[in-house]
């Protein structure tokens, strides 16, 4: 007993994913581009960029203004005294 015989060559695989491709266009449409949700295009730190940016400030030039408006420190901060508890002393 032989196999099944095979008459010349079948359709080709890209011929076969173009006819699958027709078939689901005419079943469920083409594919519509997709919209963004929001039409943002910058992300905010926090309220205050908002704020700013709303006032047509941007960021970078407050935060240069506040680096070159910032003086070094010459003297060493002293650290502050611990405070001790009371509460075991009998007087």
């Amino acid at each position: 007993m032989s196999g099944p015989s095979r008459m010349g060559p079948g359709p080709s695989a890209n011929d076969i994913m173009k006819q699958q491709e027709e078939m689901l266009k005419q079943k469920y449409g083409g594919l519509q581009p997709k919209k963004k949700l929001m039409p943002k295009d910058h992300k905010y730190f926090d309220s205050a960029d908002w704020a700013l940016s709303k006032q047509g400030i941007k960021t970078e030039q407050v935060a240069a203004q506040e680096q070159s408006s910032l003086e070094p420190k010459l003297e060493p901060s002293v650290p502050h005294p611990r405070r001790t508890s009371h509460l075991g002393e009998e007087d």
